[in-house]
Protein backbone atom coordinates (compact mmCIF):
# COMPACT_ATOMS: atom_id res chain seq x y z
CA UNK A 1 0.00 0.00 0.00
CA UNK A 2 1.23 3.42 -0.84
CA UNK A 3 0.63 6.38 1.50
CA UNK A 4 0.80 9.82 0.28
CA UNK A 5 0.47 13.26 2.16
CA UNK A 6 -0.11 16.36 1.52
CA UNK A 7 2.10 19.57 1.53
CA UNK A 8 -0.07 21.14 4.33
CA UNK A 9 -0.25 17.99 6.47
CA UNK A 10 3.45 19.11 7.64
CA UNK A 11 3.01 22.75 8.44
CA UNK A 12 5.50 23.14 11.41
CA UNK A 13 3.08 25.65 13.07
CA UNK A 14 0.54 22.90 13.89
CA UNK A 15 3.08 20.54 14.79
CA UNK A 16 2.72 21.28 18.95
CA UNK A 17 -1.18 20.54 18.32
CA UNK A 18 -0.66 17.69 16.78
CA UNK A 19 1.76 16.31 19.33
CA UNK A 20 -0.39 17.01 22.56
CA UNK A 21 -3.59 15.69 20.83
CA UNK A 22 -1.30 12.60 20.29
CA UNK A 23 1.07 12.82 23.40
CA UNK A 24 0.20 13.37 26.60
CA UNK A 25 3.89 14.16 27.72
CA UNK A 26 4.35 16.52 31.31
CA UNK A 27 4.94 20.17 31.43
CA UNK A 28 8.93 19.54 31.64
CA UNK A 29 8.80 17.68 28.18
CA UNK A 30 7.17 20.51 26.54
CA UNK A 31 10.50 22.44 28.27
CA UNK A 32 12.67 20.45 26.82
CA UNK A 33 11.48 20.95 23.45
CA UNK A 34 10.96 24.47 23.67
CA UNK A 35 14.72 24.84 24.96
CA UNK A 36 15.73 22.71 22.01
CA UNK A 37 14.15 25.17 19.47
CA UNK A 38 15.71 27.73 20.75
CA UNK A 39 19.22 26.34 20.41
CA UNK A 40 18.41 25.22 16.97
CA UNK A 41 17.51 28.39 16.17
CA UNK A 42 20.61 30.49 18.38
CA UNK A 43 22.86 27.97 16.15
CA UNK A 44 21.57 29.15 12.53
CA UNK A 45 21.97 32.79 13.72
CA UNK A 46 25.54 32.45 13.69
CA UNK A 47 25.72 29.81 10.78
CA UNK A 48 24.17 31.99 8.69
CA UNK A 49 26.69 35.29 8.07
CA UNK A 50 29.56 32.84 7.38
CA UNK A 51 27.44 31.06 5.00
CA UNK A 52 26.58 34.32 3.32
CA UNK A 53 30.51 34.97 3.08
CA UNK A 54 31.16 31.39 1.46
CA UNK A 55 28.68 32.10 -1.24
CA UNK A 56 30.09 35.28 -2.44
CA UNK A 57 33.41 34.06 -2.38
CA UNK A 58 32.78 30.69 -4.53
CA UNK A 59 30.99 33.70 -7.18
CA UNK A 60 33.71 36.10 -6.86
CA UNK A 61 36.51 32.76 -7.51
CA UNK A 62 34.95 31.35 -10.49
CA UNK A 63 34.30 34.96 -11.94
CA UNK A 64 38.44 36.03 -11.38
CA UNK A 65 39.61 32.72 -12.88
CA UNK A 66 37.19 32.17 -15.69
CA UNK A 67 36.10 28.99 -16.95
CA UNK A 68 37.57 26.49 -19.62
CA UNK A 69 34.19 26.43 -21.24
CA UNK A 70 34.55 26.49 -25.48
CA UNK A 71 33.23 30.28 -25.18
CA UNK A 72 34.75 33.06 -23.52
CA UNK A 73 32.99 35.99 -22.73
CA UNK A 74 35.22 39.16 -21.51
CA UNK A 75 33.79 41.87 -19.42
CA UNK A 76 35.09 45.83 -19.82
CA UNK A 77 34.67 48.05 -17.01
CA UNK A 78 35.96 50.86 -18.84
CA UNK A 79 34.18 53.23 -20.72
CA UNK A 80 32.10 50.98 -23.48
CA UNK A 81 32.99 53.71 -25.94
CA UNK A 82 36.60 52.77 -26.20
CA UNK A 83 36.04 49.03 -26.67
CA UNK A 84 38.11 47.64 -29.69
CA UNK A 85 38.41 43.95 -30.92
CA UNK A 86 42.07 42.62 -30.82
CA UNK A 87 44.00 42.97 -33.62
CA UNK A 88 42.34 46.09 -35.06
CA UNK A 89 44.41 48.06 -38.07
CA UNK A 90 44.59 47.94 -41.75
CA UNK A 91 46.08 44.40 -42.07
CA UNK A 92 44.39 42.83 -38.90
CA UNK A 93 42.87 39.57 -39.24
CA UNK A 94 39.13 39.52 -38.14
CA UNK A 95 38.71 36.84 -34.75
CA UNK A 96 35.82 34.68 -35.06
CA UNK A 97 34.71 32.98 -32.13
CA UNK A 98 31.83 30.30 -32.42
CA UNK A 99 29.81 28.33 -29.21
CA UNK A 100 32.05 25.27 -30.17
CA UNK A 101 35.18 26.40 -30.89
CA UNK A 102 37.64 29.21 -31.39
CA UNK A 103 39.20 29.78 -34.94
CA UNK A 104 41.00 32.45 -36.38
CA UNK A 105 39.72 33.27 -40.00
CA UNK A 106 40.93 35.36 -42.70
CA UNK A 107 38.93 37.66 -44.90
CA UNK A 108 40.20 37.15 -48.22
CA UNK A 109 41.09 40.44 -50.00
CA UNK A 110 40.01 41.37 -53.63
CA UNK A 111 42.83 39.61 -56.41
CA UNK A 112 43.27 42.18 -59.43
CA UNK A 113 42.24 39.81 -61.80
CA UNK A 114 40.94 41.44 -64.97
CA UNK A 115 39.83 37.99 -66.61
CA UNK A 116 36.42 38.37 -65.26
CA UNK A 117 34.36 35.25 -66.35
CA UNK A 118 30.75 36.60 -67.61
CA UNK A 119 29.64 34.17 -69.31
CA UNK A 120 26.90 31.18 -68.13
CA UNK A 121 26.48 28.14 -70.80
CA UNK A 122 24.73 25.63 -69.68
CA UNK A 123 27.11 22.14 -70.58
CA UNK A 124 27.79 18.35 -69.03
CA UNK A 125 31.44 17.18 -68.25
CA UNK A 126 32.60 14.39 -70.12
CA UNK A 127 35.42 11.80 -69.14
CA UNK A 128 37.76 10.61 -72.04
CA UNK A 129 37.58 7.12 -72.38
CA UNK A 130 40.57 4.60 -74.45
CA UNK A 131 38.62 4.44 -77.50
CA UNK A 132 36.90 8.13 -77.58
CA UNK A 133 38.23 10.82 -80.52
CA UNK A 134 37.23 14.30 -80.40
CA UNK A 135 35.30 13.81 -84.02
CA UNK A 136 33.53 10.89 -82.37
CA UNK A 137 32.05 13.58 -79.30
CA UNK A 138 31.71 16.20 -82.12
CA UNK A 139 29.12 13.73 -83.77
CA UNK A 140 27.42 12.09 -80.48
CA UNK A 141 26.90 15.51 -78.62
CA UNK A 142 26.19 17.22 -81.88
CA UNK A 143 28.65 19.79 -81.32
CA UNK A 144 31.67 21.19 -83.15
CA UNK A 145 34.62 20.34 -83.00
CA UNK A 146 35.83 24.08 -82.73
CA UNK A 147 33.71 24.65 -79.84
CA UNK A 148 35.15 21.56 -78.14
CA UNK A 149 39.17 23.07 -78.66
CA UNK A 150 37.91 26.33 -77.58
CA UNK A 151 35.75 25.83 -73.95
CA UNK A 152 38.40 23.04 -73.09
CA UNK A 153 41.20 25.90 -74.33
CA UNK A 154 43.28 23.09 -75.90
CA UNK A 155 46.49 23.88 -77.64
CA UNK A 156 46.53 20.67 -78.89
CA UNK A 157 43.86 17.50 -79.61
CA UNK A 158 46.96 15.11 -79.56
CA UNK A 159 47.45 16.20 -75.63
CA UNK A 160 43.59 15.19 -74.95
CA UNK A 161 44.34 11.27 -73.51
CA UNK A 162 42.14 8.83 -71.38
CA UNK A 163 40.80 10.08 -68.56
CA UNK A 164 40.43 13.84 -69.25
CA UNK A 165 37.49 15.44 -68.49
CA UNK A 166 36.53 17.29 -71.31
CA UNK A 167 33.19 20.63 -71.21
CA UNK A 168 30.64 19.82 -73.76
CA UNK A 169 28.61 23.21 -74.03
CA UNK A 170 24.71 22.66 -75.52
CA UNK A 171 25.09 25.20 -77.97
CA UNK A 172 28.09 25.55 -80.81
CA UNK A 173 30.68 28.65 -79.72
CA UNK A 174 33.51 29.60 -78.50
CA UNK A 175 35.25 31.37 -75.68
CA UNK A 176 36.69 34.74 -76.69
CA UNK A 177 39.10 37.26 -74.93
CA UNK A 178 38.23 40.85 -75.03
CA UNK A 179 40.88 42.62 -76.90
CA UNK A 180 42.11 46.23 -76.36
CA UNK A 181 39.95 48.73 -78.17
CA UNK A 182 37.19 46.26 -78.80
CA UNK A 183 33.61 46.93 -77.43
CA UNK A 184 30.51 44.91 -77.44
CA UNK A 185 28.60 46.42 -80.50
CA UNK A 186 31.91 45.60 -82.32
CA UNK A 187 32.16 42.48 -81.51
CA UNK A 188 28.56 41.82 -82.74
CA UNK A 189 29.03 43.38 -85.97
CA UNK A 190 32.55 41.33 -86.56
CA UNK A 191 30.97 38.07 -85.97
CA UNK A 192 27.43 39.28 -86.99
CA UNK A 193 26.47 38.17 -83.54
CA UNK A 194 22.39 38.27 -82.02
CA UNK A 195 22.32 40.24 -79.11
CA UNK A 196 19.61 38.30 -77.43
CA UNK A 197 22.09 35.92 -77.69
CA UNK A 198 25.11 37.34 -76.46
CA UNK A 199 22.64 38.24 -73.66
CA UNK A 200 21.62 35.78 -72.75
CA UNK A 201 24.87 33.44 -72.71
CA UNK A 202 26.57 36.58 -71.26
CA UNK A 203 24.43 37.57 -68.15
CA UNK A 204 27.18 38.81 -66.30
CA UNK A 205 28.10 41.66 -68.38
CA UNK A 206 28.17 45.05 -66.52
CA UNK A 207 25.80 47.64 -67.37
CA UNK A 208 27.34 51.55 -67.59
CA UNK A 209 25.83 54.43 -68.25
CA UNK A 210 22.73 52.37 -69.60
CA UNK A 211 25.17 50.23 -71.83
CA UNK A 212 26.47 46.60 -71.46
CA UNK A 213 30.34 47.45 -71.32
CA UNK A 214 33.23 45.29 -71.31
CA UNK A 215 36.82 45.82 -70.69
CA UNK A 216 40.16 44.50 -72.16
CA UNK A 217 40.76 40.85 -70.74
CA UNK A 218 37.39 40.00 -70.24
CA UNK A 219 36.17 36.47 -71.38
CA UNK A 220 32.78 36.00 -73.18
CA UNK A 221 31.36 33.83 -74.79
CA UNK A 222 30.32 34.09 -78.67
CA UNK A 223 27.41 32.25 -79.33
CA UNK A 224 27.19 30.06 -83.15
CA UNK A 225 30.85 31.61 -83.86
CA UNK A 226 33.80 28.81 -84.63
CA UNK A 227 37.49 29.53 -84.97
CA UNK A 228 39.18 30.25 -88.20
CA UNK A 229 40.40 27.73 -90.39
CA UNK A 230 44.00 28.49 -89.20
CA UNK A 231 43.83 28.47 -85.60
CA UNK A 232 41.99 24.94 -86.25
CA UNK A 233 44.85 23.54 -88.50
CA UNK A 234 47.56 24.68 -85.92
CA UNK A 235 45.93 22.26 -83.22
CA UNK A 236 44.54 19.33 -85.07
CA UNK A 237 47.57 19.55 -87.60
CA UNK A 238 45.30 19.10 -89.93
CA UNK A 239 41.63 20.08 -91.12
CA UNK A 240 40.02 17.34 -92.23
CA UNK A 241 36.01 17.54 -93.28
CA UNK A 242 33.67 13.68 -92.90
CA UNK A 243 33.15 12.88 -96.45
CA UNK A 244 29.74 11.69 -95.81
CA UNK A 245 27.10 12.62 -93.03
CA UNK A 246 26.45 9.31 -91.65
CA UNK A 247 26.42 6.95 -88.53
CA UNK A 248 29.66 5.03 -88.12
CA UNK A 249 29.29 1.52 -89.22
CA UNK A 250 32.94 -0.07 -88.37
CA UNK A 251 35.56 1.65 -86.54
CA UNK A 252 39.58 2.05 -87.38
CA UNK A 253 41.52 -1.39 -86.33
CA UNK A 254 41.25 -5.11 -85.57
CA UNK A 255 38.06 -6.27 -86.68
CA UNK A 256 35.90 -10.01 -87.34
CA UNK A 257 34.19 -9.89 -90.50
CA UNK A 258 30.63 -11.56 -89.21
CA UNK A 259 30.64 -13.34 -92.43
CA UNK A 260 33.73 -15.15 -92.86
CA UNK A 261 34.23 -14.94 -89.38
CA UNK A 262 37.82 -13.91 -90.14
CA UNK A 263 40.02 -11.60 -87.85
CA UNK A 264 41.04 -8.77 -90.13
CA UNK A 265 42.64 -5.32 -89.34
CA UNK A 266 40.26 -2.86 -91.35
CA UNK A 267 42.54 0.33 -92.65
CA UNK A 268 39.65 2.98 -92.31
CA UNK A 269 36.43 3.75 -90.89
CA UNK A 270 32.56 2.73 -92.72
CA UNK A 271 30.16 5.49 -92.92
CA UNK A 272 26.15 4.65 -93.28
CA UNK A 273 24.77 5.95 -96.40
CA UNK A 274 21.98 6.00 -98.59
CA UNK A 275 22.69 4.99 -102.76
CA UNK A 276 23.66 7.84 -104.45
CA UNK A 277 24.63 10.61 -101.71
CA UNK A 278 27.26 13.12 -102.77
CA UNK A 279 30.73 12.27 -101.40
CA UNK A 280 32.92 15.35 -100.85
CA UNK A 281 36.51 15.21 -100.99
CA UNK A 282 37.52 15.70 -97.53
CA UNK A 283 40.74 17.54 -97.94
CA UNK A 284 41.86 19.64 -101.31
CA UNK A 285 44.20 17.34 -103.10
CA UNK A 286 44.82 15.90 -106.20
CA UNK A 287 43.22 12.50 -107.70
CA UNK A 288 46.34 10.00 -108.04
CA UNK A 289 44.15 6.75 -108.85
CA UNK A 290 40.19 6.08 -109.89
CA UNK A 291 38.93 3.03 -110.87
CA UNK A 292 37.45 -0.38 -109.50
CA UNK A 293 38.57 -3.32 -107.74
CA UNK A 294 37.05 -6.39 -106.03
CA UNK A 295 37.79 -5.54 -102.43
CA UNK A 296 36.70 -1.18 -102.90
CA UNK A 297 34.75 -1.71 -105.94
CA UNK A 298 34.64 1.72 -107.21
CA UNK A 299 37.28 3.61 -105.59
CA UNK A 300 38.68 7.33 -105.77
CA UNK A 301 42.80 8.12 -104.02
CA UNK A 302 43.73 11.63 -103.27
CA UNK A 303 46.74 13.04 -102.48
CA UNK A 304 46.85 15.86 -100.85
CA UNK A 305 50.22 17.33 -100.84
CA UNK A 306 51.20 17.43 -97.17
CA UNK A 307 52.52 13.45 -96.88
CA UNK A 308 48.24 12.61 -96.35
CA UNK A 309 46.60 10.26 -99.20
CA UNK A 310 42.74 9.31 -98.27
CA UNK A 311 40.71 6.61 -100.10
CA UNK A 312 36.97 6.02 -100.91
CA UNK A 313 35.85 3.49 -101.91
CA UNK A 314 32.24 1.48 -102.23
CA UNK A 315 31.16 4.07 -104.82
CA UNK A 316 28.18 3.89 -106.94
CA UNK A 317 29.24 6.49 -109.33
CA UNK A 318 33.11 8.33 -110.01
CA UNK A 319 33.19 11.98 -110.90
CA UNK A 320 36.57 13.13 -111.19
CA UNK A 321 39.55 11.59 -113.34
CA UNK A 322 42.95 11.16 -112.79
CA UNK A 323 45.16 13.87 -112.10
CA UNK A 324 42.13 16.17 -111.31
CA UNK A 325 42.33 18.57 -108.86
CA UNK A 326 39.73 19.12 -106.27
CA UNK A 327 39.00 21.12 -103.45
CA UNK A 328 37.92 20.37 -100.07
CA UNK A 329 34.25 19.94 -99.88
CA UNK A 330 34.05 18.99 -103.97
CA UNK A 331 31.89 16.27 -104.64
CA UNK A 332 34.01 13.36 -106.05
CA UNK A 333 31.44 10.54 -106.54
CA UNK A 334 28.67 9.36 -104.88
CA UNK A 335 27.61 6.53 -101.86
CA UNK A 336 26.72 2.77 -103.66
CA UNK A 337 27.80 -0.68 -102.57
CA UNK A 338 30.18 -1.85 -105.10
CA UNK A 339 33.06 -4.29 -104.52
CA UNK A 340 32.67 -6.02 -101.08
CA UNK A 341 29.85 -4.51 -99.71
CA UNK A 342 27.39 -6.31 -97.79
CA UNK A 343 25.37 -2.52 -97.10
CA UNK A 344 25.31 0.38 -98.81
CA UNK A 345 28.26 2.50 -97.36
CA UNK A 346 31.31 4.69 -97.54
CA UNK A 347 35.06 3.20 -96.97
CA UNK A 348 36.94 5.94 -95.64
CA UNK A 349 40.96 5.88 -95.32
CA UNK A 350 43.90 7.75 -94.39
CA UNK A 351 47.18 7.15 -94.83
CA UNK A 352 50.22 9.14 -93.75
CA UNK A 353 53.80 8.04 -95.44
CA UNK A 354 51.86 4.90 -96.91
CA UNK A 355 50.72 3.88 -92.78
CA UNK A 356 47.06 3.83 -92.16
CA UNK A 357 46.25 6.03 -89.58
CA UNK A 358 42.79 6.26 -87.60
CA UNK A 359 40.66 9.20 -89.51
CA UNK A 360 38.93 9.93 -86.31
CA UNK A 361 42.16 11.74 -85.21
CA UNK A 362 42.21 14.21 -87.88
CA UNK A 363 38.05 14.63 -89.04
CA UNK A 364 35.87 16.92 -87.37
Amino acid sequence: MIVTANRQDFNPSLLKKKYRKTTQASPEVYRTLSRGEEEISSLFSIISPFMSVFLFSSCLFFFVLGTDLPYKQTFYFGNLRNLSLPGDGDNAEVEIKTLRAETSITLPSLADDKRLILWDVPHQKYIMTEVDRLSSLSQRYFVSISTIISFNKLESIRHVKEGDILILPETDGILYQVKRGETLDSLIDEYHLDINQVVRYNPFIPIIDGLLTVTPEQELFLPDTALSDEEIRSRTGQLYIFPIKGRMLRPFGAYRDPMTQIESFHNGIDIKGNLGDPVEASFGGTVISAGFNNSYGNFIVLDHRNGYKSLYAHLSEISVMKNDKVLQGVVIGKVGKTGYAPSTHLHFSLFKAKKSVDPMDYLH
